[in-house]
């Protein structure tokens, strides 16, 4: 398991698998101060800076250290709190987008260490946790023509083949078989149900809420302990502000918790820490990191108006 003591010795602990080596200032630079300084990463003192953290121009990172930033943020979230530990099955949420596409590479990345070190250890008293990832289909509640959606779909298995091992299981579901696992049956039912909603802010919240149903009926039947979503800082700061508008915050504070266990099967939230910005500047940078936005639909009513105020608020932060 994960903890926060530097004297830890205990055979399921992940955090002394985890340290990294961080790489060296360059001590010329440092040294030489000035406009040479500036001009370098903020953390390494190497490298050209190529992109700016929320801290705007004191947060200027290369490459290869904004990404080991980002991942720092993750790493801490999952040792700090427990989300993941050795025995553990986890199922990663999958939609296409830059946050689940980057919470899935790093939950690779911790596996794939986990396995290198398990490798490397004579005893294996230290199992590696597994990982599947779930895609839920909800073209029946969109327009995507039947050619999209089965693009975006082979997209998404050569995204998830091409990790290296451990290979990871991929479920692709599609939302209708929450109620039956007969399509046209589920499809009537579906519809049905979301016709009764009358609103739009009604119908996706509905969408929302059949989506997590989901989730935990395919974690349940194929025995994963854990749910990862790919949740950021900026799509939590849109469910704070369109839950208190909706009168919904008696549940607003276990809404928004690293580790939601009122559920059957916990649901985690590892990149908590980490705006949409900066997982969106990730992904155009790794070129490994590739998306499928067309699963990505536009979202109206009251969520829609949320959240263009906060891009626009977190737009101000990046100038």
């Amino acid at each position: 398991m994960a903890c926060n003591s530097s004297t830890c010795n205990s055979s399921g602990c992940y955090k002394g698998y985890e340290e990294e080596e961080q790489p060296k200032p360059n001590t010329k630079a440092a040294v030489n101060g000035g406009n040479s300084c500036q001009n370098l990463c903020v953390k390494c003192k190497v490298n050209e800076p190529v992109c700016c953290g929320i801290g705007g121009e004191n947060s200027r990172f290369c490459k290869d250290c904004f990404k080991n930033n980002l991942y720092g943020k993750f790493k801490q979230a999952v040792t700090y709190n427990a989300m993941i530990t050795p025995p553990d099955k986890v199922l990663v949420a999958f939609s296409g987008g830059p946050s689940s596409r980057v919470v899935l590479q790093f939950v690779h990345e911790m596996q794939y260490k986990a396995q290198k070190n398990y490798d490397a250890n004579k005893d294996k008293s230290l199992p590696v946790f597994g990982v599947g990832v779930a895609f839920i289909d909800e073209s029946s509640t969109h327009s995507f023509t039947s050619l999209h959606i089965e693009k975006a779909i082979e997209d998404i298995r050569l995204i998830v083949s091409n990790l290296a091992p451990p290979s990871k299981e991929l479920f692709v579901v599609p939302i209708e078989s929450i109620f039956s696992s007969d399509g046209i049956d589920g499809k009537e039912r579906l519809k049905e149900l979301l016709d009764a909603v009358s609103d739009v802010t009604g119908k996706e919240d509905l969408l929302i809420r059949l989506r997590i149903l989901l989730l935990q009926k395919i974690a349940s039947e194929n025995g994963y302990t854990r749910i990862v979503l790919g949740t950021c800082t900026s799509r939590i700061a849109c469910h704070v502000i369109s839950a208190t508008v909706k009168g919904q915050g008696y549940s607003l504070s276990a809404d928004i918790q690293y580790v939601d266990s009122r559920w059957e099967i916990p649901v985690v939230l590892p990149l908590r820490d980490c705006p949409a910005q900066e997982l969106n500047t990730l992904c155009s940078l790794d070129g490994s990191l590739k998306i499928v936005e067309l699963l990505n639909g536009p979202c109206s009513g009251i969520n829609g108006l949320v959240s263009s105020f906060v891009k626009v608020l977190q737009a101000e932060c990046y100038v």
